[in-house]
C-alpha cells in the first residue's frame, strides 16, 4: 500500500512480527495517553473523583446506552456522599461537581461574577441565531440583554399574556369534550408528552409568535412540526446536543450544526416578515413579539409594583430583527419541550394521587365559581395548593438535572471539610447537580415520595436553601419562570375542571426516564385516562 513511498517498500517487506508489536504497541500506547492524559487532574489537586474511562472519562455508561442523562447524574451524586465537591470527567474535560448548598450559594450568587456563563449549546460560527439567545450569550452582552428583557417578563406582563394562554386552555378543553362526544368509551387514553407537547406548541404560537394554532385539532399544521423538528432531542439529536455539552470544539471543527438550515430558515421569516406586517398596519398584540418590539424602541419597562431584576453593570440593548427572532426561538426551545414535560408528569402525579387530585379540584372549582364560571389570573395565582402541587412535581421530576456555570476569572473554593482549598481555572466548568439534590434525603424526608404539603406554607420554612432549583437559581435564573408557571396552571385548571384524571392499564407503576431522550420524559411514555366530570 505504501510502495510508491521510495524504500517504504522494502521496510515493510523486511519487517518482522517483533516490528510490527513495537509499532502496534507504540501507536496504542500513544492512543492511551492522548485518551487519558487528563485523568490525574483531580487527583493532584486532592479532590475526590470517580476513576474514568480512557476516551470516555464517566459517561460511558451513557453512551453504551446503559443509563440516562438523569440518573447519571444522580447515580454519580450519591458515589460521594460526605464530600462537599467531588471530580466528573465529561470524556476527557475534568468538570466539578459542587454539593454543598454553602458553596452552591457561593458561586451562584455571592461571587456569581465568576461564574457568569453557561455553556452553550450551539456554535455561534455553524448557527449564530441559536447562538445569540438569552441562554447562549456571555459575560457583559448577556447582562445587556438579561436588563433589557427582564421587563417582559414581569407581573403585570404575565397578566396581560394570561388571555391568550387561557384561550389554549380553553381550546383544549374543547378537544377533550368532542373526543366523548364522538366516542361511547367512557375514559379516553392519552400519551401526555404529545399532548401538552401540542397545547404548549399552541401557547407559545399565540404569546410568543403572534398566531394562532390548534395543534390537538389539527395535529399536522407547519408550526407544530417545525418547533418539534427545532426541540427533538431523542436519537441522532440526543447525541449532537451531548456532543455539544461536551466535547464542543469537536463538534465545531465537525461541522455538525444542532439545528436544521430549514427551521431556523422558517422561524427567522415567521419572526421578520410578522414585524414587518405590523408595523405597517399598526397592529398590537399582547404578546412576547410586541414586547420585544417594544424593547427595541426603548419602550419596554417595568411597571408600578412589578419585580425588578438588577443586573449589575448592565446597558439596555437596542434590538435587531436576527436579536429578536434569537429570543423568539429560545421562548419556544425552552418552553416547548421542558413545560411539556413538567405537565406530563403532572398527570401522572394526578393518576397516581386521586387525593391530591380531589383536593386540587375543589380549589379549581372554587376558582371558576367566584369568578362566573371563567378563569382569572388573580384565581391563578391565589391557588395555593396548585403552586403546591406543581413545586413538588419539578422537585421529583424536574427535567433539568443540573446547570452548568463556565469559570471567567480564577476563582477558589474554600477549604470545606476534608477537602482543601480548590482553585477553579479561567475556562474550567462546575455544575450545579438540580435533580441530585432534589432527591438527597439529607434534605428531603423519604425523597422518593410524592408529597405536596413539602411546600405548604407550614412547611416550606423547612427548605434549606440552595437544594431547591427548578428554574436555576441567582442571576441567570430562568427569566421566563413566571410564564411557565402559568401556562401549566392554566392547563391543569381547565383538564380539572371537567375531567378526572386516572391510571390506565398503560400507566407505568413507576415513573422512570427514558434513555437517549435529554427532555426527561418517562420511559415507556407518560399514559393516562381522561374521564368526564358531572358538571
Amino acid at each position: 500500500m505504501l510502495s510508491w513511498i521510495p524504500g517504504v517498500g522494502s521496510v515493510v517487506a523486511r519487517a518482522t512480527w517483533v516490528d510490527w508489536t513495537v509499532i502496534v504497541g507504540g501507536l496504542g500506547a500513544l492512543l492511551y495517553w492522548l485518551s487519558t492524559w487528563t485523568h490525574d487532574h483531580f487527583r493532584r489537586r486532592g479532590m475526590p473523583y470517580a476513576r474514568p474511562l480512557p476516551l470516555f472519562g464517566n459517561v460511558g455508561a451513557l453512551m453504551l446506552g446503559r443509563t440516562n442523562f438523569f440518573d447519571l447524574m444522580v447515580d454519580s451524586y450519591r458515589k460521594f456522599e460526605g464530600h462537599p465537591v467531588f471530580g466528573f470527567f465529561q470524556f476527557m474535560k475534568p468538570v466539578i461537581y459542587i454539593r454543598d448548598p454553602q458553596l452552591i450559594k457561593l458561586v451562584a450568587v455571592k461571587d456569581f461574577d465568576h461564574f457568569v456563563d453557561h455553556q452553550a449549546i450551539a456554535s455561534e460560527k455553524l448557527e449564530p441565531m441559536f447562538a445569540r439567545n438569552l441562554f447562549s450569550l456571555k459575560g457583559q452582552e448577556w447582562r445587556d440583554m438579561r436588563a433589557t428583557l427582564s421587563p417582559a417578563f414581569t407581573s403585570s406582563k404575565m397578566r396581560n399574556i394570561f388571555k391568550l394562554i387561557d384561550l389554549c386552555g380553553v381550546q383544549m378543553a374543547d378537544f377533550l369534550k368532542r373526543k366523548f362526544e364522538k366516542s361511547r368509551d367512557r375514559v379516553y387514553e392519552a400519551e401526555m408528552k404529545d399532548f401538552f407537547t401540542r397545547f404548549a406548541n399552541d401557547v407559545i404560537a399565540t404569546s410568543a409568535f403572534g398566531i394562532e394554532v390548534d395543534s390537538l385539532g389539527q395535529p399536522e399544521n407547519e408550526f407544530y412540526h417545525m418547533g418539534r423538528d427545532l426541540t427533538n432531542t431523542k436519537g441522532i439529536k440526543a447525541l449532537i446536543l451531548l456532543g455539544y455539552m461536551f466535547l464542543p470544539k469537536v463538534m465545531e471543527v465537525l461541522r455538525i450544526p444542532f439545528n436544521s438550515t430549514r427551521v431556523t430558515n422558517f422561524f427567522h421569516n415567521l419572526v421578520h416578515d410578522t414585524i414587518k406586517e405590523r408595523q405597517q398596519k399598526g397592529i398590537f398584540r399582547p404578546d412576547m413579539l410586541q414586547l420585544l418590539m417594544q424593547a427595541r424602541e426603548g419602550q419596554l419597562k417595568a411597571e408600578a409594583g412589578d419585580e425588578q431584576e438588577n443586573i449589575s453593570g448592565a446597558k439596555l440593548k437596542k434590538l435587531t430583527d436576527f436579536d429578536m427572532t434569537a429570543q423568539a426561538v429560545i421562548f419556544f426551545f425552552a418552553g416547548f419541550d421542558t413545560v411539556s414535560t413538567a405537565m406530563s408528569y403532572c398527570a401522572y402525579a394526578l393518576a397516581r394521587h386521586p387525593e391530591v387530585q380531589q383536593r386540587l379540584q375543589r380549589e379549581v372549582d372554587e376558582a371558576f365559581e367566584k369568578n362566573d364560571g371563567k378563569l382569572t389570573y388573580e384565581a391563578v395565582q391565589e391557588a395555593k395548593y396548585m403552586d403546591m402541587f406543581i413545586s413538588e412535581v419539578l422537585r421529583l421530576y424536574t427535567a433539568v438535572p443540573s446547570l452548568d456555570r463556565k469559570c471567567t476569572k480564577d476563582f477558589t473554593i474554600p477549604a470545606h471539610g476534608n477537602v482543601p482549598a480548590y482553585t477553579v481555572r479561567k475556562g474550567e466548568n462546575i455544575v450545579l447537580p438540580v435533580l441530585p439534590l432534589h432527591k438527597d434525603p439529607k434534605y428531603w424526608d423519604d425523597p422518593e415520595t410524592f408529597d405536596p404539603e413539602r411546600f405548604s406554607e407550614e412547611n416550606k420554612h423547612k427548605i434549606t436553601p440552595f437544594t431547591y432549583m427548578p428554574f436555576g437559581v441567582g442571576p441567570r435564573i430562568c427569566i421566563g419562570n413566571r410564564f411557565a408557571l402559568l401556562e401549566a396552571k392554566v392547563a391543569l385548571a381547565h383538564l380539572l375542571r371537567h375531567f378526572s384524571i386516572q391510571a390506565t392499564s398503560k400507566t407505568a407503576p413507576k415513573a422512570e426516564f427514558a434513555a437517549n431522550d435529554l427532555s426527561g420524559a418517562m420511559k415507556g411514555g407518560t399514559w393516562v385516562g381522561f374521564a368526564q366530570r358531572a358538571q
